[in-house]
């Protein structure tokens, strides 16, 4: 009786190995393996607008241009032409911006002294006279900007109006309007448009502006104290729209080109290109600035919420039933994998994979295409095909959701806040507006998933 009690536990202990080595699945790790992570952040632009009022400009050539321009004090210089001549400037320039061109008023006051001289037979016979007028000159001054940050500057004359006129009349010599009018632009215009061409030089000096603003952008920005977030910009080129003007003001805009990069932590190295390249023309420029920021969510993060939504979590399927007690997550080239413990009509490990992607509505990272290896689906059509047809993948999809939403939107407001108006020094400030920000596709490196963001808006460094 003993013997036949030993022998049927045999055969009980025999059944259960057999039952359970049947449903153990001899399913396979796949490989944890990670493309290399070349990251190409995205280019911003950088606006640099210039804006000087016409009064400051009027002002400076007002200073520079004073009291007497002309003057002739030999009656018998350029050939005899019997004529003295002296101009003082009467009144402040007026100066206007008009069709891309700056365009002057500039007042004189004049005194001539005009005549005649006769020599026959060894006697001279002479009249001179003298008059007093007011005429004001116009100019117009055209102005280039050359690729080494120099200007061009034509100045020509455009007329003129007379404020007194004049009358002479010396014995049988009528001195008409036009003659002492062509005589004044003659004497003067050289004169007056070396000094606006100077003046304009020395009140426009781009060069010396647009190389401390690219100086002064290349130095890391704290943004945040408290969280250590930096803002550090690393700028390729720069581009000049041509110099224009309205209500008042002259305006130059600069567009510079480059990488703008957020970081957290420490103060990222200094990236410091003290060359101020040629300029390119810009005919048209865009003000769309792209600030760059790298969000790490690590494995640790993804391990908790992975166990948090799966562990324990089961599954019927008519008659079968499967629990799952325990998961790990890793990557395996460019796919995230969850290894999932298995207990219940079959035991072992199930191996899904899926493609980490950004979901908008939100703000989460979730798994697109989530379905078993290649391998474990060969196991499961050989050993368990009801649980390979059983569109378990879908019901595991549902629940993996990483939220990131919170972090970002904490970078984006922080900077949102800090953009307002951060002073440079040397009486540059950044000032910028956010308006969107843009997840781009992330990728498994080997310490989580990488995923990059954009982080849209207008940002411009202006001068005080």
């Amino acid at each position: 009786m003993e013997k036949m009690k030993n022998f049927m536990m045999l055969i009980s202990v025999t059944i259960i190995l057999l039952s359970c080595s049947k449903s153990m699945l001899p399913t396979e790790r796949p490989a944890e393996k990670y493309t290399a992570f070349n990251y190409e952040p995205l280019s911003s632009t950088i606006n640099l607008p210039i804006e000087i009022k016409v009064s400051a400009l009027e002002a400076l050539l007002n200073k520079d241009l004073t009291g007497l321009i002309y003057e002739d004090n030999s009656l018998d210089d350029n050939g005899g032409d019997n004529l003295m001549f002296k101009a003082w400037k009467k009144d402040n320039i007026k100066l206007g911006f008009e069709n891309g061109k700056f365009i002057y008023r500039v007042p004189l006051k004049l005194w001539i002294k005009a005549g005649w001289k006769i020599e026959q037979f060894g006697v001279s016979f002479s009249d001179y006279r003298e008059l007093n007028a007011e005429i004001a000159l116009k100019f117009q001054t055209a102005v280039t900007i050359n690729k080494d940050w120099t200007l061009t500057t034509v100045t020509t004359s455009d007329g003129y109006e007379w404020l007194s006129k004049p009358t002479l009349k010396i014995g049988p010599i009528d001195l008409p309007i036009t003659f002492i009018a062509d005589l004044v632009i003659k004497y003067n215009t050289e004169t007056i448009n070396s000094a606006i061409d100077e003046g304009l030089v020395k009140s426009l000096d781009m060069k010396t502006t647009a190389l401390d603003a690219w100086k002064a952008i290349q130095e890391p920005m704290l943004l945040d104290e408290e969280y250590g977030l930096w803002l550090r910009i690393n700028p390729k080129s720069i581009s000049a729209m041509p110099i224009s003007g309205g209500k008042g003001i002259i305006k130059q805009t600069s567009s510079i080109q480059g990488i703008a990069e957020c970081f957290t932590g420490k103060k990222p190295p200094t990236r410091t290109n003290p060359y101020l390249p040629e300029i390119t023309p810009l005919n048209k420029y865009s003000d769309e600035f792209l600030a760059n920021v790298v969000s790490y969510i690590g494995y640790q993060y993804l391990d908790s919420v992975t166990k948090a939504n799966l562990v324990n979590t089961s599954y019927d399927f008519g008659k079968r039933k499967i629990t799952i007690t325990g998961v790990d997550v890793y990557g395996s080239e460019n796919k995230m994998i969850i290894a999932a413990d298995v207990v219940g009509s079959i035991k072992g490990k199930l191996y899904f994979a899926g493609l980490p992607e950004y979901r908008v509505a939100d703000s989460s990272i979730i798994l697109k295409g989530l379905q078993f290896s290649v391998q474990t689906k060969n196991v499961l059509l050989k050993s368990a095909s009801w649980l390979a047809n059983s569109g378990i993948e879908k019901m595991v999809a549902k629940n993996m959701s990483y939220p990131i939403g919170a972090d970002i939107r904490e970078t984006y407001d922080m900077m949102a806040t800090s953009l307002k108006k951060y002073d440079l020094g040397e009486g540059f400030y950044v000032t910028g507006t956010l308006n969107g920000m843009e997840v781009q596709q992330p990728m498994l490196v080997p310490a989580g998933i990488v995923a990059p963001v954009s982080i849209k808006g207008k940002l411009a460094v202006k001068l005080d």
